[in-house]
């Protein structure tokens, strides 16, 4: 039976199930080759992971829930490129013309809707989009906080590495695209970065440190607010200003 392609966030995917089928690979093996894969993808600050590979889950005739990965054409791409051989010619072969003929009948059905129609489609798959986004995040910081518990029963080069992955894996919310310092926010409000810091531990916006929250993150021993905080910053602004007095 010819492998489905589903409709992820208004794009095409392909099953990482399928994807081991085509590639003749266990399962299981692909679904680590692609955890290694996101490893690297996220030392880059121009890529996103899941522009290439979307967490998943499916029901096994068990009734368990297990993991599984969803190949968008970028991650079906990368996996392409680390094949060498007839199968690698083969299953690009597939996976190309799977996605052409779904973006062809993608094109046929659209010719037939309506502006509203697309234009409520559109924003369905933006609010779809913003939630991945979101559940990458909180997934990134579970791992992150994770790797801070371990690393805080280890010491030396062991304790810095694995502390150093930690930091590397927050992510913020969905809501935040951009970061500020205590002297970002200082600047702006006329008063000492001491001031902000303390006043981010008496709002609650600041994280335990080597931690991360809704309002911010750690990374490299410096506390990086997002914009949600410095509303709370801004809202608070005269008490602020008055207590720096």
């Amino acid at each position: 039976m010819q492998p489905q392609l589903f409709n992820f966030n208004g794009q095409p995917t392909l099953d990482s199930r399928e994807v081991a089928k085509m590639i003749g690979k266990r399962h299981r093996d692909l679904m680590r080759d692609i955890r290694d894969y996101i490893k690297v993808i996220k030392y880059s600050a121009k890529l996103r992971s899941t522009d290439f590979f979307v967490e998943s889950t499916y029901k096994a005739s068990n009734g368990k829930v297990n993991p599984c990965y969803l190949l968008t054409k970028q991650g079906c791409e990368f996996v392409a490129n680390k094949m060498t051989g007839k199968k690698g010619t083969l299953f690009t072969a597939q996976y190309v013309s799977l996605f052409n003929e779904y973006q062809e009948e993608h094109k046929a059905i659209e010719a037939h809707m309506t502006s509203d129609e697309i234009a409520v489609r559109n924003r369905e798959l933006n609010f779809k989009e913003q939630w991945l986004k979101e559940m990458e995040a909180q997934n990134a910081n579970k791992r992150a906080e994770l790797l801070l518990k371990i690393a805080g029963r280890t010491h030396g080069d062991l304790y810095q590495q694995l502390m150093n992955e930690a930091t590397n894996q927050l992510m913020f919310p969905v809501y935040q695209d951009k970061t500020f310092t205590a002297g970002d926010i200082a600047g702006q409000l006329g008063v000492s970065p001491y001031t902000i810091g303390i006043w981010g531990q008496r709002l609650g916006l600041k994280a335990p440190k080597g931690a991360a929250n809704r309002y911010g993150y750690w990374k490299n021993n410096r506390y990086y607010y997002n914009q949600l905080a410095v509303q709370n910053f801004y809202e608070h602004q005269d008490d602020i200003v008055d207590d720096e007095i």
